[in-house]
């Protein structure tokens, strides 16, 4: 399915557009924009959110605190050949952007507007000798965007929220994953001596700043330990009507229902009670699968028992027989 179907699909639904007809480019073109604008906002919401993320193991700095995680794409190769320098990266640059590269191990550290953008590769203009295909370790980042420490997969946006970490053990065999202690602003700012340093951090705070996350370790770790994160997932934006994509299901009726609510004003659409109870049910199935029942723990081993302790007297502070 293409995000023109899902467009199309919804317009009909209001009415704005009639069966076995497209909708006009205009028409198409702001349906898109609507439809950005809801799967930016179900991001931001864990009821939306259908899956979390293992990212890969990442390398901690010795002494940093913060580390910062967010897009930046790795170079597995690049060339250079008629004053264009081709990058063979994982990313989701557009025509036209700036972007720069750092630590190129070719030489091919040049800022530029990238050209001829894929999935898989970019170019940008550079004037110089030829150089031949071959590896290279170097980064991607948009021009005057802050690198950050550790890169998200496909330069993703940097994670929503994380949900678990793991402090990495790599110098014995098997390594061994030790889970750290989520904590959040208020913890963060009540600890007094923030630079404290030791081998093993055993707390994490994360802020989710823009456009990267800043990863706070407690105490600061003066080893080059590995980190396992697992993250909240997203639903990516949609980059044209023609672009393709798949959901798990229950997402797809439920995106068109809500991008039809959405636009049913501007249209001046028809919306039932009949589709308000489908808009419903479909957000229902959706968002019922998303939320999880809490773990529940009791202070001792087993179930609490159901024998009665009698009963407290408030002027002696002491228990009192029933």
């Amino acid at each position: 399915m293409t995000a023109l179907d899902l467009i199309t699909g919804a317009l009909r639904e209001i009415n704005a557009v009639p069966i076995r007809q497209a909708p006009s480019r205009a028409d198409a073109d702001f349906g898109l924009e609507k439809l950005n604008d809801l799967v930016d906002e179900w991001a931001a919401r864990r009821v939306y959110i259908y899956n979390e993320s293992v990212l890969p193991i990442y390398t901690l700095a010795p002494g940093l605190n913060p580390h910062t995680i967010g897009p930046m794409g790795q170079l597995t190769q690049s060339s250079r050949a008629n004053n264009v320098a081709t990058f063979i990266c994982a990313n989701n640059f557009e025509n036209g952007q700036s972007v720069t590269i750092w630590n190129s191990t070719n030489g091919l550290n040049v800022t530029g507007l990238v050209q001829a953008a894929t999935a898989a590769q970019f170019g940008i203009a550079s004037i110089g000798a030829a150089i031949p295909l071959a590896a290279d370790t170097g980064n991607a980042v948009l021009t005057a965007s802050p690198v950050p420490t550790f890169g998200t997969p496909n330069m993703g946006q940097r994670p929503q929220r994380i949900a678990q970490a793991t402090l990495v053990l790599t110098d014995v065999n098997p390594v061994v994953d030790v889970e750290m202690n989520i904590r959040d602003s208020e913890w963060w700012m009540s600890e007094s001596v923030k630079g404290l340093q030791t081998d093993i951090p055993t707390d994490l705070y994360y802020d989710p700043d823009w456009p990267n996350g800043s990863i706070y370790l407690w105490p600061v770790p003066n080893y080059s330990y590995g980190i396992r994160l697992r993250i909240w997932g997203t639903i990516p934006q949609f980059p044209s009507v023609n672009y393709t994509f798949s959901l798990p299901p229950g997402y797809q009726k439920a995106l068109k229902l809500t991008l039809a609510r959405d636009m049913v004003g501007a249209f001046q659409g028809s919306w039932t009670p009949q589709q308000e109870s489908q808009w419903s049910r479909a957000m229902k199935a959706v968002t019922s699968n998303n939320v999880k029942s809490p773990r529940g723990v009791t202070g001792d081993v087993g179930m609490p028992g159901t024998q009665r302790w009698g009963d407290y007297n408030y002027f002696s502070g002491l228990p009192s027989s029933s």
